[in-house]
């Protein structure tokens, strides 16, 4: 054998490996499609169905009258900054709506998120001296529930509960 007969060989074996890996990544690559879209798609839905944005209970207080009904829904953790005196603290809160019916619960579950970003607009501004001691406590209450209501309009919000306060430096 000659050199030229060694080089021709050895173009006609790259050649032919070339066309098998075309063949085995034409075979190949719809199926890597199709999984990664449906393992996407399994992990989108499995998220969504899965995320939920709070809980609720329902109490009635007497069962021969309906409108004694008190549905409670859990807003979920929130954590913000509070300015201190000298640098910031940590404001965890996990709030309870108190709401009158059931129909209300739906809307609130569809604004929960508006709900959420109200209460974090509201404590970023806010200072320690402001939410400490029983009195802060009552005020940080009293005006969470006015600009909850507010960005909740028409439904009516009872009551508001703090599940978490926690103010950590």
């Amino acid at each position: 054998m000659t050199e030229d007969d060694d080089i021709d060989e050895a173009a006609v074996q790259i050649a032919t490996s070339g066309t098998k890996r075309k063949r085995l990544l034409i075979l190949l690559l719809p199926v890597l499609i199709v999984v990664g879209i449906s393992a996407t798609l399994f992990y989108v839905l499995q998220r969504n169905n899965s995320n939920d944005t709070g809980e609720y209970n329902i109490v009635q207080y007497n069962k021969d009258n309906a409108d004694n009904l008190t549905v409670f829904y859990d807003l979920p953790e929130i954590t913000t900054s509070v300015r201190g005196h000298l640098d910031p603290h940590e404001l965890r809160l996990k709030l309870n709506l108190e709401l009158s019916s059931i129909e209300d619960l739906k809307i609130i579950e569809i604004l929960a998120p508006k709900l959420t970003d109200v209460v974090i607009g509201h404590t970023v501004e806010l200072s320690t001296d402001e939410v400490s001691g029983s009195t802060g406590l009552y005020w940080l209450k009293e005006e969470l529930l006015y600009r909850l209501n507010l960005a909740a309009a028409p439904i009516k919000i009872k009551a508001l509960n703090f599940s978490i306060f926690d103010l950590q430096k």
